[in-house]
């Protein structure tokens, strides 16, 4: 009998350029992906990798797989904190159409009951109207590993947001996890509704 190979379907090879003044330049260079790495990256979006001591921004051509990726190519230098793929690809499509957007932005008597600031994923402003658009992950739905004091204010911050949009009249779109791979229609969708988008 023959053994079987499992091929993950996630690849394990990164291809990437770097990104320099903004501009995505013509050089690729290959990458081991490894396994852990996979659902923090996504295919033409930004990312930052520690190269020598220093940041750098590379965009992510496309991933590929060989059973000898990790002999064959150094490991993905990424850096831990940056934002989700989801992120990255929601704030592509904004600069696409030439949106300026503001992350992780803070705006006035938008708090939690503590009165501490609540940030927003992304906000912009067009023709004096605030548009909210926030991703929410699975850890927005399910308890897992956070206590229960933490589940319950992540719960009630979301409801605290929403409340906020209907009373300022801000447009606003909430992104849940379960719908990550509807993404692009969804933004597209929300600024053509929402008169942004001309075309």
């Amino acid at each position: 009998m023959n053994e079987l190979v499992y091929i993950k379907e996630n690849f394990n090879i990164v291809t990437v350029a770097f990104v320099k003044n903004g501009k995505v330049m013509k050089k690729i260079y290959d990458w081991y992906l490894p396994y852990y790495y996979q659902d923090r990256l996504h295919i033409h979006t930004n990312s930052s990798i520690h190269i020598n001591g220093q940041k750098k921004k590379v965009f992510i051509v496309g991933m590929s797989y060989h059973p000898d990726a990790q002999k064959m190519y150094k490991q993905f230098p990424l850096l831990h904190s940056q934002p989700s793929w989801q992120i990255q690809l929601i704030a592509q499509i904004l600069n696409s159409k030439n949106i300026q957007y503001y992350r992780e932005r803070t705006f006035k008597n938008l708090t939690t009951v503590e009165n501490r600031p609540l940030r927003i994923d992304l906000s912009f402003q067009q023709n004096n109207q605030w548009y909210f658009i926030e991703y929410h992950g699975v850890h927005h739905y399910f308890k897992k590993r956070a206590t229960t004091k933490r589940f319950q204010n992540i719960l009630r911050n979301m409801e605290i947001k929403r409340q906020w949009c209907l009373d300022s009249r801000v447009l606003y779109l909430e992104i849940p996890f379960f719908r990550q791979r509807e993404i692009q229609k969804l933004v597209e969708t929300f600024l053509k509704s929402t008169l942004l988008d001309p075309h």
